[in-house]
């Protein structure tokens, strides 16, 4: 599966089943990124990464995380 990776939101462990249940009911595609356990800042935070996609599915996105997305870094950056 070619999956871009355009925007993302970062969340404490214990809520990556709560968000995972959610987005897997709206059918919203998206991909799960453990934290780097070397750096103990934002040892607990996982990242939700989400593809490029509708407007309407980012609003659903947005108001789910109840914010607007970061831009997912690209290589070299």
């Amino acid at each position: 599966m070619n999956f871009s990776k355009s925007f993302y939101y970062t969340v404490d462990h214990s809520k990556v089943e709560e968000y995972k249940k959610m987005l897997d009911l709206m059918k919203i595609p998206y991909t799960v990124e453990a934290p780097i356990v070397l750096l103990n800042q934002g040892a607990n935070e996982y990242s939700f990464v989400f593809p490029n996609m509708s407007g309407r599915l980012y609003g659903m996105v947005s108001k789910l995380f109840q914010a607007d997305g970061k831009p997912y870094p690209k290589n070299g950056t």
